[in-house]
């Protein structure tokens, strides 16, 4: 071999290594678009226990830049329930990702937990993973590809979820969106946090913290993560999966918080029953009436209740009617307190109430 020749083989050789290098430091960005901001309604729900249903309601946002490595979530709405047990849930949640960081608001304590990416954050962006492509579909004017799995099918554009259909344990999830815009420019008040104070936290080393922290932040991750621990990755948690048992221990599980809040408000309703029965013996027009109403309306509606009517016209037969009505409800609902006091979760207490 030349000279010559020797050399052209070891500039060939380096060029090829550098290409292979070049090659394996390319980064794959979350989305296939720049920009965007999309607009989402939240629906679905399901029977709770067999005497309570469960409604979700609620939308969420989504704006993002530079290809999805900054982006806000937002989602706010409600989980209502209806039939034995009536409730009504409050959910917010606002998440920011940076290159670097995820920042998430915590409203309940007015606070900021803020992480640094994982690996898992940095190199998972497949929407599709472990899904298979069924077809096309139309949502918000933008023509998706239809992913289909185990009890979930997702509608997707260019990496972005437009439309998500889940079902865990005969309770339906439904995101889709209403509204996408791509290529925006967006100024950057629209990626601002709420101005709580900052607090770091290790994602594996304070899992108590995190976890109580971020309970009940989004709609989804309520129910994919009281699904864990009931069935497996191989199963799609659909109703012919699972035995009445895991549908029951799932249902209690979703439902903890409100079980906890009912447990407590209940016995709280039965005394504003009784003082304001106490207060109605007493008026003697209709503006006295509604203010000796109020404490209960309002404790009926922290509930998840309706409000009661103002009162219009005040007499002795109106007040025989009303001192009735709230006469029997307190007869009944003191009659469902020995339950309650026993009741160990939701399915207990829905059937105090039926």
């Amino acid at each position: 071999m030349t000279l010559c020749h020797y050399i052209k083989t070891i500039v060939l050789f380096a060029c090829l290594g550098s290409v292979t290098l070049l090659h394996a430091e390319v980064k794959t960005h979350p989305f296939a678009v720049e920009s965007g901001m999309i607009i989402y309604q939240i629906s679905g729900g399901g029977a709770l226990t067999p005497e309570t249903n469960l409604t979700i309601e609620g939308y969420a946002k989504l704006h993002f830049k530079e290809w999805g490595e900054v982006k806000i979530e937002e989602e706010e709405g409600h989980l209502l329930t209806t039939g034995a047990i009536a409730h009504k849930q409050y959910v917010k949640r606002l998440e920011k990702h940076t290159k670097d960081t995820v920042i998430t608001a915590d409203y309940t304590n007015e606070q900021l937990l803020e992480r640094k990416k994982s690996s898992h954050d940095i190199n998972v962006h497949d929407e599709t993973a472990s899904l298979a492509k069924t077809g096309e579909e139309t949502v918000a004017g933008v023509v998706c590809e239809v992913w289909e799995g185990a009890g979930i099918k997702k509608c997707i554009y260019k990496n972005i979820v437009l439309k998500l259909e889940s079902r865990i344990f005969d309770v339906l999830y439904v995101k889709e969106a209403t509204k996408a815009i791509f290529d925006s420019n967006t100024s950057s008040e629209t990626y601002a946090v709420p101005d709580f104070p900052v607090h770091e936290f290790a994602l594996f080393k304070d899992k108590i913290k995190t976890k109580n922290a971020r309970k009940a932040e989004n709609f989804y991750k309520i129910l994919k993560e009281a699904a864990l621990g009931v069935c497996d990755m191989n199963t799609s948690c659909s109703s012919g999966d699972i035995s009445n048992e895991e549908r029951t221990k799932f249902m209690n599980h979703i439902a903890k918080d409100m079980y906890k809040r009912q447990k407590k408000l209940l016995p709280k309703l039965l005394k504003s029953m009784k003082k304001t029965r106490e207060c109605l013996q007493t008026v003697e027009n209709s503006f006295s009436a509604n203010q000796c109403m109020e404490p209960l309306s309002q404790m009926k509606i922290q509930m998840g209740r309706e409000k009661d009517d103002e009162i219009q016209l005040w007499d002795e037969k109106q007040k025989d009617i009303l001192l009735d009505n709230i006469e029997d409800e307190l007869i009944d609902l003191q009659s469902r307190i020995p339950c309650v006091n026993r009741a160990k979760n939701i399915t207990d207490l829905s059937s105090c109430m039926k």
